[in-house]
């Protein structure tokens, strides 16, 4: 349901120390890593390796995945996975629940439907027929989860699951978690725009729709992730209307409210990824307000009229 929209300025540490930078491509996007002080026993191609091995669980882009693999099934018994993909679910489940299930990772056949998924775009919109029959392969209630041994369970054959909603953020934490082990306690991570600091790092959020580079404002992460999901750059055009990737599970459709994106900081850019993209969904009024009741810090940008 998410493409990432976190625009960012990736500027210098507080310490005259030179930073060491590390990157690659993972999940469709691209991933750096800034150490301050030097990478010890960190190497790019440790990072990339552990990056591959949780895409081919997690990414719904790949046909040999195996989160593919589940939804290519149409059965109703459990069926064994990774134990990182039950941790994802759970995850996504977690924040689901916490949104009013504003999150929900079963929506992958409306995905598809609205062209926005790994069965490829389309130039017109679906039919309200159309958009009925794929809600009803969908439901966060009808997915269930294991872990001794680790499996999912499918309540509706036809049911279908897309975590990229959480999939860049629970990668950062479990990297950032282990290059803690390593010795590694001051760097900057990013996963397709999203951010996560360890030590005090300044990032800028670049006003939504504008050239790269281009920061709306700066903030100091201290220990802190910030991840965004926004409607302005994953879009198509039919008979004059605009429609975003970002659907809405309560109408099956995508969002026509007046955000054009959300950004979340909080200590764990698991919650953050998740949340941003709550948030955007639920809209002006319900986000602020959940928002509020969360306690979270977030920052908002109104589309342009």
């Amino acid at each position: 349901m998410r493409f990432a929209l976190l625009l960012l300025l990736l500027s210098g540490c507080s310490r005259d120390d030179q930073p060491v930078t590390l990157g690659g491509r993972t999940m469709g996007t691209t991933w750096s890593l800034r150490v301050d002080g030097g990478a010890g026993s960190i190497s790019q191609k440790e990072i990339q390796q552990q990056l591959d091995n949780w895409e081919s669980i997690i990414s719904h882009w790949r046909p040999d995945s195996a989160i593919s693999r589940f939804n290519a099934s149409s059965s109703i018994d459990w069926v064994a996975v990774p134990a990182e993909l039950v941790e994802v679910v759970e995850l996504a489940q977690q924040i689901g629940g916490a949104t009013d299930h504003a999150l929900d990772i079963t929506l992958a056949p409306l995905i598809d439907l609205w062209g926005f998924g790994a069965t490829g775009r389309r130039d017109t919109a679906p039919t309200e027929a159309e958009i009925a029959g794929a809600k009803l392969k969908c439901g966060w209630q009808h997915l269930h989860t294991r872990h001794d041994p680790p499996a999912l369970r499918k309540g509706i054959p036809g049911l279908q699951i897309n975590v990229s909603a959480v999939a860049e953020g629970w990668a950062m934490d479990h990297l950032a978690q282990h290059l803690k082990t390593t010795g590694i306690n001051r760097f900057l991570l990013e996963i397709g725009g999203e951010v996560l600091a360890r030590g005090e790092w300044r990032v800028g959020i670049q006003t939504p729709a504008a050239p790269p580079g281009e920061s709306a404002q700066t903030l100091l992460l201290k220990d802190q992730a910030i991840t965004t999901s926004g409607v302005y750059r994953q879009h198509f055009f039919a008979e004059g209307k605009e429609y975003a990737h970002v659907l809405d599970p309560r109408t099956g459709s995508p969002i026509e409210h007046s955000l054009a994106s959300v950004s979340v900081i909080h200590p764990s850019a698991s919650q953050a990824d998740g949340f941003d993209t709550a948030l955007l969904i639920l809209g002006p009024k319900e986000g602020r307000q959940l928002a509020e009741k969360l306690g979270l810090h977030v920052v908002w940008f109104e589309r342009e009229k």
